[in-house]
């Protein structure tokens, strides 16, 4: 895709003016100057939706300088910036508030401190208010015509299992144009205000960088209270990304309505008050009574807070992202991410407290819980800059994006002081379409081995040392230790990445250790990115102000064994799921797209998923793809990639699954048995997980990780009934619920579909292992229950 070092001024140059092209395309698009029919009308757009193969304008086009080479894409200026010249920023530490419960009649609210001057946290969302006085109470402060929050009015949205999930404290951040002063490096140009939309504490308009870091513990629910301070006029702003916003706890164990991905975007001068419950999964089916001491979080006083639920279905490192149906990559890539560290009884965030239960994991000691002086998050994406060295994505490829420059927190390849002894590092993949694949090497550019204890968040049952790790898809995590004392003082490590790309599909091959390292390859962003450097002291960032130096003992451990394995059961039923590319024209889908993509219906859509071997769908957001019709059931899923061009990165939402198998091909050592939410496919392969549903109900969705590939429309919706006869669950997500249609001026509601071949209650369902020995009289029954609960919402 990138243009090679020693392309000719001519070829830049005609690169250059396509990009321009492409951008004033996509700005007019953004907003509301031109719509994609008429692009399709002009010869713009192809049918499948992506740029016609015109020179000036599309990246594949034949040059005009080099026949039967496509026109590329300029590399992005460094501006003479050299490597490892700038320190790594740590994630921007969020400090959340106490929440102060107080009744309101039979409610019962969450206030916060006075100086705050917010509204209460309340159970059914402010909207609700506002619909009931008829839009006369509890207006958006910037646009008088609708409601103050954008999360849904009613029961439907309103937080599940409110008081015993109660949160006892808050974030509030507000995601707005970048303030003045921020740069990818010292030597590169401050971003324009409207290159980058990210987080700042409070209510504030000017965001700033790095990405922010919440530190949440088990035992204490919390609030994040999200304000969207972007203008409400498009004219306003740059050429990507959307005005509406939504944001996913990847991969909370939260209710519907706070999982940010069941189609409940939110408007400018609007909050959204998501509840993050910390739910320990199982805990409707295991520890019950809360009395095993490994079911905990820290208490902040040396003790345990005990809870329900299953000890071994613990998650450790989380992250957020926006999920705007359509608008996720454009969104994410422009600054809507964070990460979020979860910390429980064994992964207590404190090297040094033993109690039996604590693993004492590389941290620090300065703080009860939660110590990151030694234990430091890597948020690793990909960006492209254009001439005047600003951000830029083209979002008219559906293959997908990749940026030329590898950042480290947003920081173009930084160093990272580290002291001779074991340090923790929770590596993330943010790019939106890349694969990375990482190792570390030394000064003699050999392997250093690490010890990884995690993936997507889950502790593995045993720590497995590598010298390179798996290849990781958009959206995986490892946890990784790295000990540092076989190092002298003075020395330096660099992390390589040898994942070499020639779009945005799949990695085009890895690469041996020395072709990476020397960057013998068309690709800008394989080679090192990120520098360590020994040395004898850093200041403490728990604690400001003391000096933790060379000589002070490591009381931190990675014990052989931590946590204990969940066995594979035989699952009440199975289901197939596809993830397709099409590749001949009359296999593009047309039909009912929602939301926000009705010009888009003309053009169809080049990625799809299939359930059961019935038909190819994109997503609808208010069609069911998959229905689970009970809390506590086990399914397994096989998903598979059964188109062979490319590699999908498939993402679960709210539960983990463990793998089982790759349909015969061979596993590696950290996916086997190992609880993930993201499952990289492979060209034409499969996987088959296991996963066990419970606890909330509502609407979430799996998809293709590529936010590319998800923007058009690689998702599917699923729904989760809970149990009427369990007083702790949602008597009103019994059944199916209706889909919420959000605008500026308020909410209205859909009535779904059901697809039957994700509906078990529908005769025309396969995948129940039982389904054989079945008597009639019990069929009879499922489609009177499914009758039931289908006709109540669609």
């Amino acid at each position: 895709m990138y243009l090679m070092r020693h392309a000719s001024r001519h070829r830049i140059r005609e690169a250059e003016n396509a990009r321009k092209n492409r951008a004033e395309i996509v700005k007019a698009l953004s907003r509301g100057q031109v719509t994609r029919r008429e692009l399709f009308k002009w010869g713009i757009f192809t049918s499948a939706g992506t740029l016609a193969n015109i020179n000036g304008l599309s990246p594949f086009a034949s040059s005009a300088y080099a026949q039967g080479i496509p026109t590329g894409v300029p590399r992005s200026p460094t501006f003479g910036a050299l490597p490892f010249t700038q320190k790594m920023p740590r994630l921007r530490l969020e400090e959340p508030h106490p929440l102060e419960p107080r009744y309101r009649d039979y409610e019962l609210d969450l206030h916060f401190p006075e100086d705050l001057d917010e509204p209460p946290a309340r159970r059914l969302s402010y909207h609700t208010d506002f619909t009931m006085s008829d839009g006369k109470d509890c207006r958006n402060p910037e646009f008088s015509h609708g409601p103050m929050e954008g999360r849904p009015p009613g029961e439907y949205f309103a937080h599940q299992r409110w008081q015993e999930y109660l949160p006892k404290k808050a974030f509030v951040m507000s995601l707005g144009q970048l303030d003045r002063g921020f740069s990818f490096h010292p030597e590169f140009p401050d971003q324009d205000r409207d290159s980058i939309w990210t987080f700042n504490s409070g209510q504030n308009r000017k965001s700033v960088l790095p990405p922010p870091l919440m530190k949440l513990r088990y035992g204490e629910p919390v609030i994040f209270r999200h304000y969207n301070l972007l203008p409400e006029d498009a004219e306003e702003t740059s050429i990507f990304g959307s005005l509406s916003q939504a944001t996913h706890n990847h991969n909370g164990h939260n209710a519907s309505a706070s999982d940010g991905a069941s189609n409940a975007h939110f408007y400018s001068g609007q909050f959204y008050d998501y509840h993050w419950s910390t739910t320990l999964a199982r805990a409707d089916m295991i520890n019950t009574d809360a009395t095993d001491p490994r079911a905990s979080g820290p208490d902040g006083y040396g003790g345990l807070v005990q809870v329900k639920g299953d000890y071994r279905e613990l998650q450790g490192s989380l992250w957020m992202h926006d999920h705007r149906f359509f608008f996720t990559a454009e969104n994410v890539y422009k600054g809507h991410l964070g990460a979020l560290n979860y910390y429980s009884g064994p992964d207590r965030g404190n090297e040094r407290l033993w109690d039996g239960v604590n693993l004492q994991l590389p941290s620090g000691s300065e703080l009860d819980w939660g110590n990151i002086d030694f234990d430091v998050n890597l948020m690793i994406s990909d960006a492209a800059l254009n001439p005047d060295g600003q951000y830029f994505f083209d979002i008219f490829d559906t293959v997908g994006f990749l940026g030329d420059l590898l950042l480290v927190n947003f920081a173009y390849k930084p160093f990272f002081e580290v002291l001779p002894r074991k340090y923790r590092f929770r590596l993330l993949n943010a790019c939106m379409s890349r694969f990375i694949r990482l190792g570390l090497l030394d000064s003699r550019n050999r392997w250093v081995p690490m010890q990884v204890i995690s993936t997507d968040g889950n502790l593995l049952v045993n720590p497995v040392t590598v010298n390179q790790l798996d290849p990781m898809g958009t959206g995986e995590r490892f946890d990784v230790i790295v000990d540092f004392s076989a190092f002298p003082i003075g020395a330096k490590l660099r992390m390589l990445n040898v994942s070499e790309h020639q779009d945005g599909a799949r990695p085009k091959e890895y690469l041996p250790r020395r072709e990476a390292i020397n960057q013998e390859t068309d690709d800008p962003a394989v080679g090192t990115f990120i520098e360590f450097r020994v040395v004898g002291e850093v200041e403490s960032v728990d604690n400001p102000g003391k000096i933790h130096r060379a000589s002070d003992p490591d009381y931190s451990r990675v014990p052989a064994q931590l946590t204990d394995p969940i066995p594979i059961v035989e699952p009440v039923r199975v289901r197939h799921l596809e993830f397709k590319g099409t590749d001949q024209q009359d296999e593009l889908l047309t039909g009912e797209c929602f939301p926000d993509c009705a010009d888009r219906n003309i053009e169809g859509f080049g990625w799809s998923v299939r359930v059961n071997g019935e038909s190819n769908h994109f997503l609808n957001a208010n069609r069911v793809s998959l229905l689970v019709p009970e809390p506590g059931v086990t399914e397994h899923w096989i998903i598979e990639n059964s188109s062979g061009g490319w590699d999908h990165p498939v993402h679960l939402h709210f539960e983990e699954g463990i793998t089982i198998d790759r349909g015969g091909a061979r596993m590696s050592a950290l996916e086997r048995g190992a609880r993930k939410d993201v499952w990289r496919t492979g060209a034409g392969g499969q996987v088959r997980i296991q996963v066990t549903f419970g606890e909330y109900g509502g609407a979430y969705v799996t998809h293709c990780h590529n936010t590319v590939h998800e923007d058009w429309a690689m998702l599917a919706r699923y729904d989760l009934l809970t149990d009427p006869k369990d007083p702790n669950q949602s008597y009103q997500h019994v059944s199916v619920i209706p889909t919420p249609d959000p605008s500026k001026y308020g909410v209205s509601y859909r009535d779904p579909e059901i697809l039957p071949e994700g509906n078990p209650f529908s005769k025309e369902f396969s995948g129940n292992p039982q389904a054989e020995d079945d008597d009639d009289d019990d069929d009879d029954d499922d489609d009177s229950r499914s009758g039931r609960r289908s006709r109540r919402r669609g």
